[in-house]
């Protein structure tokens, strides 16, 4: 019976029902006593934690799964991977409700339970980072907040996932949150530094820049007002895509020549102008890197050809 109420339960949290999460997993509290220290009644104390959240009711996820996080410490030992869950909601609670040293607390707390027991570069562990990231680009104090977005993009463009990654990292949300609470100021420098970071990280084309802009629009500011960065923004895709159109063939019809070092000329170009637009590790960097390698090889540059090839396969 326990099991076929936790499906249930888990079946509607994943549909967006919280209001039917949570009253199944009230059912089951009842059925084995809200005092009781049982690991099944952490179980669902982190699920109904889960389904308040949805709800918008923070305080009382947090509270429950403080509840879960006593009783698995208990049960389990403080290292236990049902810790490290409970950790991270009470960090999203927190979060949500404008608490963000408490929820950096919380899930600085939960991501070396997720990693011991999920290991580095599993998506929950990602998540965890991406939070981070998220606290980042408020309050500007982690240096190797570019590394710590890329890293979480890694792992999310080889997850299957319906939501964007400016999802993932919990922009929106936060957008919202600033804006319901009438702190713009604050919604609009999260703005900024978010569209710098990607920037950086992601590439100025890419398409999570589109995405953070129409959230920006429509969260913060309106459309007549944001219209205008989101052409912007369009333009530019559409002259970049143009220019690594023209080199690309530019390249191809000096080897075609034979003009290798003509070649190497237009590559050495393209990739100053890939890296300023997209970022040092973006995927049109690397396709360029990867030309410019197969043309060394053909130069009979296998030494240099080696170097810019085991380079690829560090950094991408």
């Amino acid at each position: 019976m326990y099991d076929d109420l936790k499906q249930m339960a888990e079946s509607a949290l994943t549909r967006g029902l919280y209001d039917e999460a949570e009253r199944l997993y009230q059912r089951e509290l009842q059925k084995h006593g809200n005092s009781s220290d049982d690991p099944i009644v952490a179980d669902c104390l982190r699920g109904l934690a889960m389904a308040y959240l949805g709800q918008g009711r923070f305080v009382d996820a947090e509270k429950a799964a403080n509840r879960a996080l006593a009783i698995d410490e208990d049960y389990w030992g403080g290292g236990c991977l049902q810790v490290g869950e409970a950790y991270f909601l009470m960090g999203e609670a927190s979060r949500l409700q404008g608490f963000l040293g408490r929820a950096e607390f919380f899930y600085l707390e939960s991501l070396p339970h997720r990693t011991a027991h999920l290991g580095s570069s599993h998506v929950d562990v990602a998540q965890v980072r991406a939070r981070l990231a998220l606290l980042g680009l408020i309050h500007g104090l982690y240096p190797d907040l570019n590394e710590m977005i890329i890293g979480c993009y890694r792992v999310y463009e080889v997850t299957p996932s319906t939501s964007e990654f400016i999802e993932f990292l919990g922009l929106p949300a936060m957008l919202r949150f600033f804006t319901e609470q009438n702190r713009r100021v604050e919604a609009e420098a999260l703005y900024k530094n978010s569209m710098e970071a990607l920037e950086a990280t992601l590439g100025r084309t890419h398409r999570e820049l589109g995405n953070l802009t129409r959230s920006w629009s429509f969260y913060v500011s309106s459309p007549k007002l944001a219209a205008p960065t989101l052409t912007s923004w369009q333009k530019r895709v559409t002259s970049s895509l143009a220019v690594d159109e023209n080199l690309e063939k530019r390249a191809e019809q000096h080897i075609a020549n034979l003009e290798y070092d003509k070649a190497e000329n237009v590559y050495l170009l393209h990739l100053r102008l890939a890296r300023e637009r997209y970022g040092d590790y973006a995927p049109e960097v690397r396709h360029i890197l990867a030309n410019y390698a197969s043309l060394l090889r053909r130069w009979q540059r296998l030494s240099d050809a080696v170097r810019i090839e085991k380079m690829v396969l560090k950094n991408f």
